[in-house]
């Protein structure tokens, strides 16, 4: 088989991508720069060593844990995609997702994405069910994320962080839910009329939302849903860890509006992994409510520092694709 595509890495970015990642790293500066502003430095560095490392490293394990998860979510929506071969295994799916898991804390999310794209084509898929595959499953965890942020919103929490405007949030978000719904039920019409005179496209559109609809209600969609809720509920219990490693006296319910407000930051692709924007919100939103702005930034920086530990078998592993010799790297199936 023919080994033409090097493995991504960040030498092969373009001038385009390059100024991106610029861009994102400027941004993720800036955010810190407003930051230690209106943070009592002298108050962070009491509130730094503040923590017990077993509570902190059941909350790494768990966050490593939803590796498995994610290459299980993502092997089902590449099997409905009907996508084949020798790789197309649990371990070998959760080896990418756990490379896109560390390359999407050190660059932009799409710089993981693409290695998970990478990683199929490499094995004999096409660009187009590869990217597809990944699209669909970055979709999926948002919609949960939506349907958990509706969830935790409506629980009872210690953090008043939102106030009188919690319903109109709750409001805001249940159309979100309700417009992707309606999305996968009118887009494969939509693709099929597009294909009338942009055939190309419309198919495209067209096989994109019927496979999309078919990983949220068909046969696979309990082990693709069932994973993604699984992945959040770890995230969830890995920040309820992580408060009494810091010694805070934290609900469920608080950790799930903690995740809800992290977690949910670090989607909007404006930084370098969230770094930076989530920060801003966790100090804006919790430093006045239940958390000093320095105990909110320390939590936030622990968090993101959980994650990047929990990703670290990706980094191997995408230091093993690098360094392997193409002759040793396992061959596709010709008759699959």
């Amino acid at each position: 088989m023919s080994r033409e595509a090097p493995f991504p890495s960040v030498r092969n970015l373009t001038k385009g991508q390059s100024a991106i990642l610029a861009l994102k790293i400027a941004s993720t500066l800036v955010c810190f720069w407003v930051l230690f502003r209106h943070i009592d430095v002298a108050e962070l560095r009491r509130t730094l060593p503040g923590l017990v490392v077993p509570w902190a490293l059941l909350a790494v394990l768990l966050l490593a844990l939803q590796i498995p998860l994610i290459g299980l979510r993502w092997l089902q929506i590449a099997k409905v995609l009907g996508m084949r071969g020798n790789q197309m295994t649990i371990f070998w799916m959760s080896v990418a997702a756990g490379i896109g898991q560390f390359l999407g804390q050190i660059l932009p999310v799409v710089a993981g994405d693409g290695a998970r794209a990478w990683f199929l084509v490499h094995f004999g898929n096409d660009w187009r069910n590869a990217a597809m595959s990944v699209v669909i499953d970055r979709c999926v965890g948002i919609g949960l994320l939506l349907v958990f942020d509706v969830v935790i919103l409506l629980l009872p929490s210690s953090f008043g962080i939102f106030g009188e405007d919690r319903d109109q949030i709750v409001v805001v978000l249940a159309v979100m839910i309700a417009a992707g719904v309606f999305c996968l039920l009118l887009g494969p019409r939509v693709g099929r009329a597009l294909a009338c005179w942009r055939q190309r496209q419309g198919r495209l559109i067209e096989k994109f939302f019927d496979s999309a609809r078919t990983a949220v209600f068909g046969p696979r969609s309990a082990a693709i849903l069932g994973a993604g809720c699984l992945i959040h509920m770890s995230t969830i219990a890995a920040v309820w860890l992580l408060g009494q490693a810091q010694g805070l006296a934290l609900s469920l319910a608080d950790a799930a509006m903690l995740f809800a407000v992290m977690v949910g930051v670090a989607v909007v692709p404006f930084t370098v992994g969230g770094w930076g924007l989530r920060e801003l919100a966790m100090v804006s939103l919790f430093g006045n409510y239940g958390l000093t702005p320095e105990r909110a930034l320390v939590f936030s920086m622990y968090f993101g520092l959980a994650n990047i530990l929990a990703s670290l078998p990706g980094a191997l592993a995408w230091l093993g694709f690098l360094f392997a010799p193409s002759q040793q790297l396992p061959e596709r199936d010709p008759q699959v």
